[in-house]
C-alpha cells in the first residue's frame, strides 16, 4: 500500500470535513509519518521499504479513520487534527522505539532460537513423523525460517505441516506482518491445505500451513510474498517416500 492509498483511506470516513480541513489533516498525518520514517532511514533502510515498514506499523488505515471520526465527530478540524497528530505519534512510537517494541524485540530474539510448535490450528492427529528443520531466506530485511516439518492427518486426509517464522535482521526492526496471510504450501501436484494459521506482532511473525501428501511424495513447497517479492522453498518430507 502507497502512503497516498493510506492517507485516502483514512480520511475516508471523514466525510464532513471541508477540502481546507482534509488538506491540513493529512499533511499533519504526512509530517508525522514523515518523522517516524526519519529513525528507519538513520538504520539504512532503503527510503521505499521505510515508508511501507511504518504504514504497516501504524494498523488499519480504514478502523484509524473510523476511531477518529466516531472519537472527534463534530469537534471540527483543528481537534480532528490533533487527534490526528497525537494517534500517529503514539502508535509509530510504541512500534519503533517505545514499551511496544521491547516485547516486540523480545519475541524477535525468541523465534530465533525457540519458535513456537503449536500455532492455534490444532494439531496433526495420528502423526507419522516429525522432523526439526532450518531453512532460511531473505526477503527485503526479513529472514524467513522454516523450522519443522510433520506428516500425519488433518482433516481425514494425509498431510504436511510446516511450521515457520518470519523476523527482521535486526531485533528492533520491524518484520512484514500476516506471514500465514502471505504464504501457501504445495504439495507436488500443485494442491494446497485450506486452512492454516498465524500469530506475531511487529517483531516476529509465525505461521504453520499444511497441505495434502501422498505415499511417495518427498517434499512440499513454500511460496512466501513480500515487499514485491516472492520466494519459493523445496521442503523436504521428514523420512522421504516411507513417512511421506
Amino acid at each position: 500500500m502507497t502512503r497516498q492509498e493510506f492517507l485516502d483511506q483514512v480520511l475516508s470516513p471523514l466525510g464532513r470535513l471541508t477540502a481546507q480541513e482534509r488538506e491540513n489533516v493529512r499533511r499533519e498525518l504526512e509530517e508525522h509519518v514523515e518523522d517516524r520514517m526519519e529513525a528507519l532511514l538513520e538504520m539504512g533502510w532503503d527510503a521505499e521499504l521505510a515508508e511501507e515498514r511504518c504504514l504497516e506499523a501504524m494498523g488499519d488505515p480504514a478502523e484509524i479513520g473510523r476511531e477518529m471520526a466516531r472519537q472527534y465527530r463534530g469537534k471540527g478540524w483543528l481537534w480532528l487534527g490533533r487527534a490526528a497528530v497525537v494517534l500517529t505519534v503514539v502508535v509509530c512510537i510504541q512500534a519503533l522505539l517505545g514499551v511496544g517494541m521491547l516485547g516486540a524485540a523480545w519475541d524477535s530474539l525468541t523465534v530465533r532460537f525457540n519458535p513456537p510448535r503449536t500455532i492455534s490450528i490444532g494439531e496433526l492427529k495420528n502423526v507419522e513423523a516429525e522432523e526439526e528443520l532450518d531453512i532460511r531466506a531473505e526477503i527485503g530485511n526479513d529472514i524467513l525460517r522454516i523450522y519443522q516439518v510433520s506428516v500425519g492427518e488433518k482433516d481425514g486426509q494425509r498431510a504436511a505441516m510446516v511450521l515457520a517464522c518470519a523476523y527482521d535482521r535486526w531485533p528492533f526492526g520491524i518484520v512484514v506482518d500476516s506471514l500465514f496471510g502471505r504464504s501457501e504450501l504445495w504439495n507436488e501436484r500443485g494442491e494446497t491445505g485450506t486452512s492454516g494459521g498465524g500469530s506475531g506482532n511487529s517483531g516476529a511473525v509465525c505461521a504453520a500451513l499444511w497441505a495434502p501428501v501422498e505415499t511417495g511424495d518427498t517434499h512440499v513447497i513454500w511460496e512466501y510474498r513480500a515487499i514485491g517479492e516472492a520466494v519459493r522453498l523445496e521442503i523436504p518430507l521428514p523420512g522421504g517416500e516411507e513417512a511421506a
